[in-house]
């Protein structure tokens, strides 16, 4: 779903949980969960159309392969946050197989061919994602909003990352889920490599704009829980795991979405 920078504006310091909320991807299951990414840059003049086009040619193909049974999740979007030359809208599919994944995406690209705003797209991007973890409901609908964190870590740090994150903000997420602040959320990396391996996506789908606050607001009462020796050790864990300058988030309004 978008470049992973894929657009949340500050989403979790997935290490000290003492900032906001401001993009798999989905929510989605620890293990064999796999996630496809489509992403363009259309032009303003087509935004309206992106939409519509959606609804008339994407969907319908989303919606038939998720009630066979063949996708587990799906969903649109459209950028809130945009950049120069970053993509304005995407949609993603999700499934426990590759078969799934490519199934998928041969049925979508031909139903693209007769997409008005992807042909007018001046940019694309695609991503191949697999989660290594999250969570989340079942459910359909339209609105609400995606977020998507990325961190660059060190070589070598991958195990000592996650472990951290399972401690600090792994609990929160689950209880955002439990009390439906939160649709659903996922940490996902690249599992056809185009970029940096040492990236990792944290994404989050909440199921209104209220929900983003109060998901900031958690995070800020978690850290006021913390002795000020407590923040700084998170701050110099964090410093030795993180690529210093490396982190960007994406946030953006999904057009609707589904998950089994």
């Amino acid at each position: 779903m978008f470049k992973m920078s894929v657009g949340l504006a500050a989403l979790v310091a997935v290490l000290s949980a003492g900032s906001s909320s401001p993009a798999q991807t989905p929510p989605a299951a620890p293990s064999n969960s796999y996630t496809y990414v489509a992403q363009w840059q259309i032009p303003r003049a087509q935004w309206g159309a992106y939409t519509a086009d959606f609804e008339k040619n994407t969907r319908p193909v989303l919606e038939k392969l998720g009630a066979a049974g063949t996708l587990t999740s799906w969903g649109a979007f459209e950028m809130v946050v945009h950049t120069p030359e970053g993509y304005t809208h995407g949609v993603w599919w999700s499934a426990s197989t590759y078969a799934g994944l490519e199934a998928a995406r041969a049925e979508l690209v031909k139903s693209a061919a007769t997409s008005t705003s992807l042909t007018a797209a001046t940019a694309h991007r695609d991503y191949q994602m697999r989660s290594i973890a999250g969570n989340g409901k079942s459910g359909a609908g339209a609105g609400g909003y995606l977020t998507v964190s990325q961190y660059l870590l060190k070589p070598g740090k991958g195990q000592e990352w996650k472990q951290l994150w399972d401690k600090n903000t792994k609990p929160l997420f689950d209880d955002m889920v439990a009390k439906g602040t939160l649709d659903g959320y996922s940490i996902d990396i690249e599992d056809v490599h185009t970029d940096n391996p040492g990236y990792r996506f944290v994404v989050t789908l909440s199921p209104n704009i209220d929900a983003e606050d109060k998901l900031g607001a958690a995070f800020d009462a978690a850290d006021e829980k913390r002795t000020p020796d407590e923040r700084k050790t998170l701050a110099l864990q964090q410093a030795e795991l993180l690529e210093p300058g490396t982190h960007r988030d994406m946030f953006a309004k999904i057009i609707r979405h589904w998950s089994k």
